[in-house]
């Protein structure tokens, strides 16, 4: 007879499977580590679903704000988990308490971190941060770089930095055929001040792209659309700059891109990033404090631009219009360059931080 095992039972918490990057990487770690025999169970407090997953789904989304967290405590109670993993946004002080000291209580319950400004995941209280680096089984941070901010200013150097992934063939298994009538560089996030769309429109406008033909496509939605579409107007450059609002299929309008913009204010792990290297496209971005410096080699598979200086970010699009040469290069390296982020690769750090053998 063979010989039974017991599989690890994992929880997996977050708010929603939909809207961002944080969500997306909730989705490919649900897939991860139940393709690796885990028996996980995918946990969600607001009723918002558009990502796949793996393993059986929670849906707490439907009762009241309280309800729904003594809900969680009652199915982490009653699964026993061997481990929870949060990825959710951690703002409120006291509700980390309520979650320590009673919803995760009797758990090992491992924190993730996915951006540089860490008070979005630890609160903005530091003697409360300091308990949560401390009763965490574990923290991950989506970079290396993530783990030294922890170590400088928490003096905590416990934290084991796992990177975002994408499947192997995750870009042909989820394209269709989208095309746009013209050639595009892309943009994409949150239509909000974080993602800074209104200093690239400008930068857009100043440069030489559109006299090359070349559009600006920013695919999201959010409350800074109305102001960006009036000053995409103001500048008389409505035949070239698009708002294309959220888009399910905005893989393949990545994927037909000249290269991806990202501008954003700072970052953790961009999950945009990856998907427009793994797709073939360069990407052009601010080397913030975080994240891109980690996927972008410069002049290699995109440019990796001062942080913040947008008359750096100007030269590189021109550049990238006037030096043939050079894109082609960085557009052949693209998608070898991100190897080491495959699902398959990452996994192995997953699986070694639950003390899991693959067999």
């Amino acid at each position: 007879m063979a010989k039974q095992y017991k599989k690890i039972k994992i929880a997996i918490v977050g708010y929603k499977l939909a809207g961002g990057g944080l969500e997306r990487v909730f989705s490919t770690v649900s897939n991860i580590l139940q393709e690796s025999d885990c028996e996980v169970y995918v946990i969600v407090l607001e009723n918002e679903i558009e990502y796949s997953y793996s393993g059986t789904l929670v849906n707490l989304g439907n009762y009241s704000k309280f309800r729904k967290y003594f809900r969680l405590k009652s199915c982490l109670k009653s699964n026993q988990f061997d481990f929870i993993i949060d990825f959710r946004h951690r703002l409120n002080p006291w509700m980390e308490l309520l979650f320590m000291y009673y919803v995760y209580a009797g758990n090992k319950f491992i924190y993730t971190i996915h951006s540089s400004r860490v008070a979005v995941y630890l609160t903005s209280k530091d003697w409360i941060a300091s308990l949560i680096l401390k009763k965490s089984y574990k923290i991950v941070t989506v970079s290396s770089t993530l783990k030294e901010i922890l170590n400088r200013q928490f003096q905590f150097n416990g934290s084991v930095a796992i990177p975002n992934s994408i499947p192997i063939n995750f870009i042909e298994e989820n394209c269709d055929n989208s095309h746009l009538p013209f050639q595009y560089c892309i943009a994409v996030g949150r239509l909000v001040e974080l993602k800074q769309f209104d200093k690239l429109i400008d930068t857009y406008s100043k440069s030489i792209l559109s006299s090359k033909e070349i559009h600006l496509v920013i695919l999201g939605g959010g409350s800074e659309k109305a102001m960006l579409q009036k000053q995409i107007e103001q500048k008389q450059m409505s035949d070239f700059i698009h708002l294309l609002g959220f888009k399910n299929d905005a893989l393949s309008h990545i994927k037909n891109a000249k290269y991806l913009v990202l501008t954003s204010k700072y970052e953790g792990f961009p999950m945009v990033i990856l998907e427009a290297l793994s797709a073939g496209i360069p990407v052009i971005a601010f080397d913030c404090e975080t994240g891109p410096s980690e996927l972008i080699q410069n002049e290699y598979n995109g440019f990796l631009v001062e942080n913040q200086n947008f008359k750096a970010l100007e030269q590189a699009l021109n550049r990238f219009e006037n030096d043939n040469q050079l894109y082609n290069l960085c557009k052949e390296n693209s998608k070898a360059s991100i190897a080491q982020f495959s699902n398959e690769k990452v996994a192995r750090k997953w699986l070694d931080l639950l003390n899991i053998k693959k067999n």
